[in-house]
């Protein structure tokens, strides 16, 4: 049975009844221009639904507004996943509506409820509260006016399988990687899996730090607690 979530992703038209064309995005490059995957590889049929509306921004395009942001993750993730299910959900999103606005609001959002803190100190200090990112985002969806269009769920102990499951069921994946050999302590986003030509499995990630898709093998996805984000 086609899930709820797949549906919408799959079914999604403009008012004329003719399916949504894809769009130009202010910040992001234009989805026409970003390259699908640079190695040879078959997306899973159930886990690719996102790939046309994946936003890209990065923690460096946030860190010198206003005073300056330091560790700043997981606001840029949220800013990624509002922007994915509003390019996704609304047939009258705006796609030049500002990703720098969006992230300022959802800072503020953290630092008022005390879940983010704008300081890095010593490289261990500072940052979003890893049990309470859920709390954060649940906010900031709130805020967008998608709260009550999507669900989001806490999983412990990140598995290349329960991603892969998520991704098909029609989730969105928030990973919250610990001591990772290249991130250290970081919230990036997972859009999709697929197998390459060879049988390996790859994930599509938006790491906040490249403006643009990146294809990882699933040995390198990192371990620690993750997220899903999906429609209901």
């Amino acid at each position: 049975m086609i899930n709820k979530a797949n549906q919408i992703l799959n079914n999604r038209r403009h008012p004329s009844g003719k399916k949504a064309p894809r769009r130009r995005d202010a910040s992001d490059r234009p989805l026409r221009e970003q390259k699908s995957p640079d190695r040879a590889g078959q997306l899973n049929r159930g886990s690719q639904q996102w790939i046309p509306f994946a936003s890209y921004c990065t923690t460096g395009q946030f860190m010198d507004l206003e005073n300056g942001y330091k560790r700043h993750c997981s606001p840029t993730a949220a800013v990624n996943i509002v922007r994915t299910l509003k390019k996704c959900l609304e047939d009258n999103h705006r796609p030049n509506e500002s990703s720098d606005e969006m992230f300022l609001q959802f800072a503020e959002i953290g630092r008022r409820t005390h879940i983010y803190w704008n300081q890095d100190i010593l490289g261990h200090f500072g940052g979003t509260s890893n049990f309470l990112t859920g709390i954060f985002l649940r906010s900031c969806l709130r805020a967008a006016g998608l709260k009550k269009r999507v669900r989001v769920r806490f999983h412990p102990w990140i598995t290349a399988d329960a991603v892969e499951r998520a991704l098909e069921h029609g989730s969105i994946v928030l990973l919250q990687v610990y001591r990772h050999p290249k991130y250290k302590n970081h919230h990036m986003l997972c859009y999709a899996c697929r197998r390459t030509d060879a049988g390996e499995r790859e994930f599509l990630l938006a790491d906040g730090w490249k403006p643009g898709p990146l294809w990882v093998d699933s040995k390198t996805i990192g371990h620690g607690h993750y997220l899903t984000i999906r429609p209901v």
